[in-house]
């Protein structure tokens, strides 16, 4: 009986974690773990959905005690190399998703898993064969599809981003990382209001959804006079990479410095101290714009908390 009521429990966490409800799920999951504190699985879907929560730590302590628990199941180790990846472990990480890979070549969500760790450490153009794979093995899966729209999106590529996110959609029309994703595809194009749509018909499957509720702030900092630009200079720095960003901002720094040192040698100080503050102001503008992001994003959640009938 009590068996029976514990699967009762975890089938009820994985439609809600189908249908984007990871509090639902992880109070599922709890109620299971309270008949059988034992149960490994529990703890390790448990670790994914505060991952998804951004709830980093206690994802972490479940991983844990799902690898003392049971350390040879295939999602015990799937949840302890996707903690790991979150907790910038990243050789670690790699080395769990290469012992998953080897032992269930056929599962699409390792090969998943591995993609976004190559995007998490700069080697976008590897993940995107993996995604492919993942595809392969299962594509009826709308998270892949997601993901390979999300990987599209990151490069540019709004149209196979929206073809995948549409796909996605088509599989599972509630499924609420296809619709952010379809969200940000009409951010891209500056259709805010159908990008707000869909960050609302996620929010219905998830009042707390941080993608959901960054994107409804991003729409807002794209409205703003003051965040705009910010906004679009940095989708653009997040698009083009790591390495690239560095040399980006090296280059602006050596451009500043070149324009003021000739400046001032032709005798042009006056030219020079404006410069000097138009790079000041620049500086500011990238320091103050991230704060004021950041508080729209809060005051959405505060929002959130306080209404959740939209």
């Amino acid at each position: 009986m009590l068996e029976r009521e514990v699967a009762q429990w975890l089938h009820t966490a994985q439609i809600q974690i189908d249908q984007g409800q990871l509090e639902g799920a992880v109070e599922s999951l709890r109620r299971a773990l309270s008949l059988d504190p034992d149960e490994a699985e529990a703890h390790a879907i448990l670790a994914l959905c505060l991952l998804d929560l951004k709830r980093i730590y206690a994802a972490e302590h479940e991983a844990n005690i799902a690898l003392t628990l049971e350390p040879e199941s295939t999602l015990v180790l799937r949840a302890s190399a996707h903690v790991a990846m979150y907790r910038r472990r990243f050789k670690l990480a790699e080395e769990r998703f290469n012992e998953l890979l080897e032992r269930e070549p056929n599962e699409s969500s390792s090969y998943r898993g591995m993609a976004d760790l190559y995007r998490l450490t700069g080697r976008r153009k590897q993940a995107r064969p993996l995604l492919d794979k993942a595809l392969e093995l299962d594509p009826d899966d709308p998270g892949t599809w997601t993901d390979l729209g999300t990987w599209h999106l990151n490069q540019g590529d709004v149209d196979n981003a929206e073809k995948n996110a549409f796909k996605a959609l088509e599989i599972s029309p509630e499924y609420y990382r296809g619709l952010i994703l379809m969200g940000q595809v009409h951010l891209q194009r500056g259709e805010l209001e159908q990008a707000r749509d869909h960050a609302i018909w996620a929010l219905r499957q998830d009042p707390g959804d941080q993608a959901a509720l960054y994107l409804i702030a991003s729409i807002k900092a794209r409205k703003s006079v003051l965040l705009g630009s910010w906004w679009r200079f940095s989708t653009w720095m997040g698009n083009i990479g790591d390495g690239r960003a560095i040399v980006v901002l090296l280059g602006a720094f050596v451009l500043f410095r070149l324009s003021t040192i000739t400046a001032d040698g032709f005798g042009h100080e006056d030219l020079a101290r404006y410069i000097q503050f138009l790079w000041l102001a620049l500086v500011a503008y990238t320091w103050i714009s991230p704060a004021v992001f950041g508080r729209s994003l809060k005051r959405e959640l505060s929002a959130i908390k306080l209404d959740q009938n939209f």
